[in-house]
């Protein structure tokens, strides 16, 4: 008996491998309805997505077609190397780049010191690390910023970092009319 099961240890290991459980689009079109954000609906067309179950999460690569909208209007656009949509539909990448469409803002947004860019759902807010907003008359790089989707809330730094912007504005008269530059 001992001999046999000797034997049986020698031989080698014939278990199955179990195969990748990830699922592999490509050319694919997804659209995502965020369940904490129920107004909104982001589309995306990628050369390649993958999902994989036992993490629940969703790696679309070379994404240069993403947006959101409201009511049908699309509110901005997304693009990145690599965004990852986790169990809670909130994106997350490396570098990802946003524009805004109502004013053509662009949001350039980079992750630093193993912080990535969130896009967070149901606080309707990207969370950056690193990030360059530049549109009409604005350019500005901001570190640790917080920023509401449609731009209206912002906050960004905090002890230790650094920001700059510079803004672009009309100069006018104590009266409101517009006053040129070469006018006193």
């Amino acid at each position: 008996m001992l001999v046999l099961l000797g034997v049986l240890a020698l031989l080698p290991d014939r278990r199955a491998e179990a195969p990748d459980a990830s699922i592999r689009l490509f050319d694919a079109k997804l659209t995502l309805y965020p369940e904490a954000d129920p107004d909104a609906v982001w589309t995306f067309a990628v050369p390649e997505a993958a999902f994989d179950p036992l993490t629940e999460t969703t790696t679309l690569f070379d994404l240069r077609d993403g947006a959101r909208s409201e009511g049908g209007l699309i509110d901005f656009t997304l693009a990145g190397a690599e965004v990852v949509i986790d169990r809670n539909d909130d994106l997350r990448g490396d570098h990802l780049r946003a524009v805004l469409q109502a004013d053509g803002l662009e949001l350039d947004m980079e992750g630093r010191d193993g912080r990535q860019v969130h896009i967070d759902q149901r606080a309707a807010r990207f969370a950056v690390p690193r990030a360059t907003i530049t549109g009409d008359g604005l350019d500005g790089v901001y570190e640790d910023m917080r920023i509401a989707f449609d731009f209206t809330e912002f906050e960004a730094g905090g002890p230790g970092t650094v920001g700059y912007a510079t803004f672009e504005a009309e100069r006018g008269r104590a009266d409101g009319s517009p006053q040129r530059e070469d006018q006193p």
